[in-house]
């Protein structure tokens, strides 16, 4: 049996070859150096490049694993990803804390029954450790307080996961919220969360263009037996700026009192988005670029302490916003 630290070097190294990473020697020996501080150690000077390539062919030649070099990328890759590091795993302490939060918080983020097989998988990892530090308390007194709409039980979500996860084509039934009910077939490359709604980014072959899909929204769902190739553009495209389709304001400019400068500070609107306290005290909160349907809503839940500076645009839906609540409210008793 190898040493305990190649042993983790190792386990290190098959995680990232697992999850597509695709590292470099000069990556895995950064990750080295992640993984002496984990384990409470000073960095060691010998680590060096020889070392990657020592554990890369103990990988190859010990446990038979179908690793190969990208010689143009110069990175690692798996050859079959049905290949296990069958090794007895030894975790640090804080690997295990790591693992059992993961675990904690995907019981209050995934629905079922997606779950149940993350808190399985958890399961099984830590039947080879004894994470004795992980007491009772401890796990009761993390709590993880999932917003509305986040972990609804839908056995659509189930296909979609699976869909995606093995690179399947969907035909789904959409509600598009527009005209009705609509077939399509789609190609599910990227899963993600977002305003409290699970979404999926995917090549919808109806329109020919990679679409967003709001998982909630699908009505039926089923996987069909071609597979495809995942698209890194499509899947890099999920970023905070361009999660959402609408049509962007452009110069959001807000000025923040009261409390609302720390929720501005908690709320990710724009990648780029900026804050900063003017001589009076409040803030001038500015947004690159943010559709009105985002903005908005988050506008008047600060009840005043958020006010619209810029664009007109702006200024002009909050005050239909704020009129249109006001509208919908009973009479005030005499």
């Amino acid at each position: 049996m190898p040493p305990r630290m190649q042993i983790l070097r190792m386990a290190r190294i098959a995680s990232l070859l697992k999850k597509n990473s695709c590292p470099t020697a000069e990556k895995l020996l950064r990750e080295y150096e992640r993984l002496e501080l984990e384990e409470g150690k000073t960095i060691r000077a010998k680590y060096s490049l020889r070392t990657v390539y020592r554990d890369i062919d103990a990988l190859r030649n010990e446990f038979d694993c179908p690793v190969k070099y990208d010689r143009v990328n110069k990175t690692y890759y798996l050859e079959d990803h049905n290949w296990e590091f069958n090794c007895p795993a030894q975790l640090s302490e804080s690997a295990m804390l790591a693992l059992v939060i993961g675990g904690r918080i995907a019981e209050d983020v995934f629905p079922d029954p997606v779950r149940g097989r993350i808190s399985r998988a958890v399961d099984e990892i830590l039947k080879g450790n004894s994470p004795e530090f992980l007491e009772t308390t401890l796990l009761r007194s993390l709590k993880v307080f999932a917003e509305a709409g986040v972990v609804e039980e839908s056995p659509v979500f189930s296909v979609v996961f699976e869909a995606w996860q093995k690179h399947r084509r969907l035909r789904i039934l959409y509600d598009d919220q527009r005209g009705g009910l609509q077939e399509r077939d789609v190609d599910p490359h990227a899963l993600f969360l977002y305003l409290h709604e699970w979404r999926i980014k995917a090549f919808c072959h109806l329109r020919n263009a990679p679409r967003t899909f709001v998982i909630n929204r699908i009505r039926n769902a089923h996987m069909l037996p071609e597979t495809f190739a995942p698209d890194r553009a499509i899947i890099d495209s999920v970023t905070l700026d361009t999660l959402v389709g609408y049509r962007k304001l452009g110069g959001v400019k807000l000025r923040l009192t009261g409390d609302a400068p720390k929720f501005a500070k908690a709320n990710r609107m724009h990648s780029k988005q900026t804050l900063r306290k003017l001589r009076d005290g409040s803030y001038l909160f500015t947004v690159p670029e943010v559709s009105a349907e985002v903005v908005v809503p988050w506008i008047l839940s600060q009840r005043g302490e958020a006010v619209p500076v810029e664009p007109p645009e702006l200024i002009e839906a909050v005050r239909k916003g704020a009129r249109a609540t006001l509208d919908s409210l009973p009479p005030s008793s005499p």
